[in-house]
């Protein structure tokens, strides 16, 4: 009730109280039929990170949310246009990918653009023709969603990538035909050798791209430590002219396990070696380690939490579990045999001697867990970590071009030795 005070009206408080309600309470009604309206904001882009590699160039956007957007080719010229909804990109990002230098021989040049006010567009200029996936991964570990753009070129000279990208257009021919059919001037992959029973040596440098894998205390990445090693190897190894080698990456780009091991199975490869730097939550822990295949239960604790951790790299590194085809899926499956474990002991144990001639072991013998990276049918495989990156002292000697070479040398006389090869020169 509103009682008179001279030429102005006293407002009781109850009545003031009665009205600021009578405005509040549509207001909150309209807020939970439309949240978005209510209270709208817009996703932001935390980073846009690009991989080119020889294989493909990939194209990661991690956002706080997950993002809407849309992709299309365009001709003359040709470029490949992605369009985001509704996100917010900082202006020094725009500025970051206008100045990339994209070491790809089919793509030119990445623009961006705003199409309007809601509209954030990113334009690949092409060299030639190409196929792209897009799908987006949920967070894991230090991401947030992630919007994942792989463009790759339509004829590779990698098979396995042209198996799972043209699965329609070779669907009805046998694995091997199709390998023989894309086979072009890569010698892993001449028909002769594999004929002319010459030894093919695979070696998987771990993790790479969006996976660093471990990270030591002054900021190495696992990644580019095992990259480095292994190409050491690869180079050792070409000194002998009965050896073929192969690297499952031959750059910083991510690889999933599964492509890593079935590249070893389609190269009919004799052996399989996988490269790692340990880590582990006691910064004081040291050695090296070599591992096998366990069908049943990991030897140890923190042996399994290795194998889960590694194990986990498709997730980190980011891969479309969803489009993987039934071949794929069947090798991520296959257990491995019995002579398949045994032998990969064997190489195992001598690499542990001459291990033990150049650094601390972690352990004397060789450990077994579940790793999925092992899991080949009928090639001998191991998985190596080289020291804990976790421990500074071997953190300091993994970067040491010196100590890399000796880890190098060391895996390269093994293969050497398990063989019964007469060396050629080394």
């Amino acid at each position: 009730m509103d009682e008179d005070n001279g030429d102005k009206k006293y407002k009781s408080p109850i009545s003031a109280m009665k009205r600021q309600f009578a405005i509040l309470i549509p207001l909150i009604v309209l807020s939970l039929l439309f949240p978005k309206i209510a209270f709208s904001h817009h996703n932001k882009a935390l980073s846009i990170r690009i991989w080119p590699s020889e294989e493909y160039v990939r194209v990661i956007i991690e956002s706080s949310e997950y993002l809407n957007y849309k992709s299309f080719f365009l001709q003359k010229p040709d470029r490949l246009v992605l369009d985001i909804e509704n996100i917010e990109i900082d202006y020094a990002i725009t500025k970051h990918i206008e100045n990339l230098t994209i070491n790809s021989s089919y793509i030119k040049n990445i623009r961006t653009a705003k199409k309007n006010s809601n509209c954030f567009r990113l334009v690949f200029d092409l060299e030639q023709p190409i196929d792209s996936q897009t799908f987006t991964l949920k967070p894991v570990a230090s991401y947030k969603y992630r919007t994942i753009l792989d463009l790759y070129p339509k004829i590779t000279n990698d098979p396995i990538k042209a198996i799972i990208y043209n699965q329609k257009e070779y669907k009805n021919n046998k694995l091997e035909e199709t390998i023989i059919n894309l086979i072009t001037d890569n010698d892993c992959y001449d028909k002769k050798i594999i004929n002319n029973k010459k030894i093919i040596i695979v070696i998987d440098p771990g993790h790479g791209g969006e996976d660093p894998g471990a990270i030591g205390i002054n900021g190495s990445m696992e990644k580019n430590i095992v990259l480095s090693i292994s190409k050491k190897i690869e180079k050792l190894l070409k000194t002998q002219k009965n050896i073929v080698t192969y690297l499952t990456r031959n750059d910083d780009c991510f690889v999933p396990l599964a492509i890593r091991t079935q590249k070893a199975r389609l190269l009919k490869a004799n052996i399989f070696i996988s490269i790692h730097a340990d880590a582990w939550i006691d910064p004081e822990t040291n050695g090296a380690s070599v591992f096998a295949l366990s069908n049943d239960k990991s030897s140890s604790i923190q042996t399994k939490w290795l194998a889960d951790k590694e194990n986990r790299s498709d997730l980190i590194g980011g891969v479309n579990l969803y489009n993987q085809d039934e071949k794929v899926a069947k090798i991520l499956l296959d257990l491995s045999t019995a002579t398949q474990i045994n032998e990969s002991k064997k190489i195992g144990n001598i690499l542990l001697k001459k291990l033990a001639k150049i650094s601390k072991l972690h352990n004397k013998d060789v450990e077994q867990a579940e790793f999925a990276i092992l899991q080949i049918p009928d090639i001998p495989s191991i998985l190596v970590e080289t020291a804990f990156i976790s421990n500074p002292k071997e953190e300091k000697l993994l970067n040491s071009n010196q100590h890399q070479d000796k880890i190098a040398n060391a895996i390269f006389k093994t293969i050497i030795e398990y063989f019964k090869i007469e060396c050629n020169s080394n």
